[in-house]
């Protein structure tokens, strides 16, 4: 999906571009949202949308972890599984960090890459789903307001 598009589509372009790439999809969901507040809309919506959209996208990776913990998982879980196969020990320090650390190592799963393994990985140790939407929520929604405050500081607003 094209970024610039999503951006046309305004807020419900933003959830979708923020739900794909809390999911598998890599896509830059920062892009869209720098771009709506550039056309004039007001940070806090579209802070609200991205971080909703990307927590559940979040959730669709927190679940295929759970259902990867009992064998299944369907097709995306087999493309997940692949994925993780890649680099089975990144995987592995994913899942024992968050069962040293617990719950809010979900902070950090704003982060590319590593961020969607410590979901899925939440999800395969058992992490309880309000845990898991507390932290990554508020993982999720500082990075936005972040990217929104630091857009708003270089167009002057």
């Amino acid at each position: 999906m094209d970024p610039v598009l999503l951006a046309t589509w305004g807020l419900p372009g933003l959830f979708l571009a923020a739900f794909l790439s809390g999911s598998v999809v890599p896509l830059p969901s920062e892009a869209v949202l720098v771009a709506l507040l550039g056309g004039g809309l007001a940070p806090l919506p579209l802070v609200t949308v991205a971080t909703a959209g990307n927590l559940l996208g979040a959730a669709t990776l927190f679940w295929i972890g759970t259902a990867l913990s009992r064998g299944a998982g369907g097709a995306l879980g087999r493309a997940l599984q692949r994925r993780i196969q890649r680099d089975p020990q990144a995987f592995e320090r994913a899942q024992a960090r968050l069962r040293r650390f617990g719950a809010p190592l979900l902070l950090l799963t704003w982060v590319p890459i590593v961020g969607d393994l410590f979901v899925i990985a939440a999800g395969f140790v058992g992490v309880r789903l309000l845990p898991f939407v507390i932290f990554t929520g508020v993982g999720k929604a500082a990075r936005f307001a972040l990217v929104a405050s630091a857009t708003a500081a270089a167009l002057g607003a």
